[in-house]
């Protein structure tokens, strides 16, 4: 038989053989655990969280930023306000449409910018130019629906608002995650997602840091599959 026309069952059959099963079993329950390993988080306070976040965060190179709420716009506008990573050249941003961004004035500030050129809010409406807006664009700035303090990672769905152009195709990512969506680990963001009702995201990414590759001879290259730079603002 050709590869292609092989069926699930001629790939599950073999296995379950090896497993000493009569037949492929159509229904698995999952077991119940009684032993639960101890986490680096486990004890920490909301605050305490927090700190191992960003300190996780810088040790994968991903510069941290903190602030209020009303600083939000001023925070960002910091950073894309710098131009091009190393250059400083003049640079273009490209945002998720977020009624949060819109209250804190992020675009406007953005916009005010002496070095950014142009700034792009994602608009499902516009379809394949969001895309091509992302590709030639210096930041891409997302707000992200949660961070895993022990890892230094942010959680970042895809929605209409926000294409995963916006994080995957600009030269910097800058995720903006709340304080308070911060969670000790990756089991405890899943587990919500399992809990949750409704439709996942088409695609939920979980970013440590650059993009990185170290495939070739064990050297370390970044912006390979995605942002060379990653920051994130973390608002408290």
């Amino acid at each position: 038989m050709a590869l292609g026309n092989k069926s699930l069952s001629d790939l599950l059959n073999p296995i379950s053989k090896q497993l000493e099963h009569d037949v492929v079993a159509e229904h698995v329950d999952l077991p119940e655990w009684e032993f639960v390993p101890w986490r680096v988080t486990d004890g920490k306070s909301a605050a305490e969280l927090v700190d191992m976040f960003a300190s996780e965060a810088e040790k994968i190179r991903v510069q941290v930023k903190r602030c209020k709420r009303d600083e939000l716009a001023a925070c960002v506008a910091s950073i894309v306000g710098e131009g091009v990573p190393e250059t400083g050249e003049a640079c273009t941003v490209v945002c998720a449409s977020d009624e949060r961004f819109a209250t804190a004035g992020l675009y406007d500030a953005l916009a005010a910018e002496e070095k950014v050129s142009d700034v792009t809010v994602w608009d499902e409406a516009k379809g394949q130019a969001n895309v091509d807006a992302a590709y030639v664009a210096t930041y891409g700035v997302t707000y992200a629906s949660a961070g895993i303090a022990e890892t230094g990672t942010v959680v970042q769905p895809t929605s209409p608002a926000c294409g995963r152009a916006v994080s995957l195709l600009p030269l910097v990512h800058i995720a903006v995650v709340d304080a308070a969506t911060i969670e000790p680990t990756m089991l405890t963001v899943m587990k919500a997602y399992a809990d949750a009702d409704g439709k996942l995201p088409s695609q939920i990414c979980f970013i440590s840091g650059p993009s990185a590759t170290a495939d070739i001879e064990l050297v370390r290259v970044e912006g390979v599959h995605g942002p060379m730079y990653v920051r994130y603002v973390v608002v408290e």
